[in-house]
């Protein structure tokens, strides 16, 4: 192959590269849900609850100011789960869905309240 062609290769990976992040930046955010949940490794699965005890720890260390609330889901994530490992945490999500398959598209984070928490009714 030339070096024409070598160029127009690269150029054309190059590309399909940008083409691709640009349709993933153009998907919509959106909670997790037990369909979704089913669908991952437990990698995936122990990253997104790490995910969500790092928010949980920053935000409770955050200065914010009296009344604002952003801090209230936070405590419970930090104060409730401090004790479990994030094993432990995937486990009760996993049996969560497991025995409830009519609430598969709530969401992950209401089933690690209702699962892990004394917060929501079980």
């Amino acid at each position: 192959m030339n070096r024409r062609g070598i160029i127009a290769l690269v150029a054309l990976c190059l590309t399909l590269v940008l083409v691709a992040g640009a349709f993933a930046a153009m998907e919509k955010a959106e909670l997790i849900n037990g369909v979704q949940w089913l669908q991952w490794t437990q990698r995936d699965k122990l990253i997104y609850v790490r995910g969500l005890t790092n928010w949980a720890d920053f935000v409770n260390e955050a200065r914010v100011p009296k009344g604002k609330n952003l801090d209230a889901l936070s405590n419970v994530f930090v104060d409730q789960l401090r004790a479990k490992s994030l094993g432990q945490v995937v486990a009760a999500v996993d049996t969560y869905y497991r025995d409830n398959p009519g609430k598969l598209n709530n969401s992950v984070i209401e089933a690690i309240l209702r699962s892990c928490t004394n917060v929501c009714p079980k």
